[in-house]
């Protein structure tokens, strides 16, 4: 859930959640089905189909969660490319091999899961559990440190729960301990970000002309407007473009993301300068929905500053959770840019000190990351002295000024 409530529209926070809840549910049967009546053999054999799906289905999650994490793979369901094929056709094969599942009463003083069940989970768990370390190791190479932490604690977790739930078929207490040292190894790096299930992506909609704007990174831009619609445009053909400066001047127009088979020269795939195309962060006042569908947005993250209730609604009051999602995300990031409208809504919930003292901490978080932030603000909004304070240590751009230099300071 701490995973989750960090980035629930995360696949690999999606995909862990649900492995969790998965155990947890085959723990919860497992418990029920050896203590029913010989008598009552068809609802005990129902109970521990219901429970041995459930582990396997953890176990599936598991391996799947290697795919998109701690290096995120393009995986599509409507319509399914070949990930989410793959992970699909898993779920299905993970139910049929449970469903096979029945209890053996030949030792009435302890019924237990039959020898052909127990063959079927020493497979699948073997076979599973191999397929998400190979995957693991065969991504380690591909990310950075970070990465490389995360991935090894995961393995570290996945491991342990494997390796003491193999004792269960001893006593059960084995596999709830091993399910709690896993827990509490996941819970703990998650709390002390050792763990990042969030994951930047770039956006899917590309264009194949070069962005208008050079935003250095480690800099902070401070856009100063009356409605954030210049900074929101800017964002925009940033993370939708190739970068300004890209090498590539005689690319073409692609239309997908997904050109693993291509073998034609590619700006980005083939960028050695930032490894990655340009992943964005929207915090916002203005409803989430309509800035996607008027800046054609489909995977940027995007935090709607809200009391409302929901999962990209973010309320005022919760400044220290705000600065923990921005924070996290700009140090992952290997090329990011963040936008954030919305700082005098914050104020109505925190007076203006705490709101100066988190945007300084997102100011030094992107002049020691590879990010850049934009900052819109309306300084009718607040006084000369706050003006000032934000300003300092910030690059000024007022879209009004007539001077080219004032608009984008490093505009080329």
């Amino acid at each position: 859930m701490l995973a989750w409530s960090k980035s629930p529209n995360s696949l690999p926070a999606g995909l862990f959640l649900a492995a969790m809840f998965e155990v947890f549910f085959a723990l919860f049967t497992g418990s029920i089905y050896s203590i029913i009546d010989p008598a009552y053999a068809n609802i005990a054999n129902a109970i521990a189909k219901i429970s041995v799906i459930s582990f396997i289905l953890a176990l599936t999650f598991i391996w799947q969660l290697a795919l998109v994490f701690p290096l995120e793979r393009e995986v599509s369901f409507r319509p399914p490319n070949l990930l989410g094929g793959i992970m699909m056709i898993s779920v299905v094969a993970a139910v049929v091999a449970g469903s096979t599942a029945t209890v053996d009463y030949s030792n009435l003083d302890a019924p237990d899961l039959s020898d052909n069940t127990m063959m079927t989970l020493v497979i699948t768990s073997v076979a599973q559990v191999a397929a998400a370390t190979s995957i693991a190791f065969y991504t380690l190479p591909k990310v950075d440190k970070e990465g490389k932490k995360s991935a090894m604690i995961f393995l570290l977790g996945v491991w342990i729960f494997v390796a003491v739930g193999a004792l269960s078929s001893m006593d059960p207490l084995y596999l709830s301990f091993g399910v709690g040292t896993s827990g509490v190894i996941f819970a703990v790096s998650i709390a002390r970000g050792d763990l990042a299930i969030v994951i930047p992506a770039p956006e899917k909609l590309m264009s194949s002309a070069k962005s208008k704007y050079k935003l250095l990174h480690k800099r902070v831009y401070l856009v100063e407007e009356t409605k954030p619609d210049f900074s929101m445009k800017m964002f925009a053909d940033i993370i939708k473009g190739r970068c300004y400066d890209c090498e590539s001047d005689e690319s073409f127009p692609c239309e997908s993301l997904d050109c693993n088979a291509c073998g034609l020269p590619c700006p980005c795939r083939d960028c050695k300068k930032y490894a990655v195309r340009t992943q964005g962060f929207v915090v916002t006042r203005q409803f989430p929905k309509d800035l996607r569908k008027k800046y054609f947005l489909q995977t940027t993250p995007m935090l709607w500053l809200s009391t409302v209730a929901g999962n990209e609604n973010m309320d005022p009051a919760k400044l220290n959770l705000l600065t923990e999602y921005l924070v996290n995300f700009m140090e992952k990031s290997p090329n990011g840019v963040v936008f954030v409208d919305g700082l005098e809504y914050l104020m109505t919930s925190n007076d203006f000190s705490k709101v100066l003292k988190s945007v300084d901490r997102w100011t030094e978080t992107v002049m020691t990351s590879n990010s850049r932030l934009i900052l819109s603000i309306d300084i009718k909004a607040y006084d000369a002295r706050e003006v000032a304070m934000l300003e300092r240590n910030r690059e000024v751009v007022r879209p009004d000024a007539t001077e080219i230099w004032r608009v984008i300071p490093e505009r080329i």
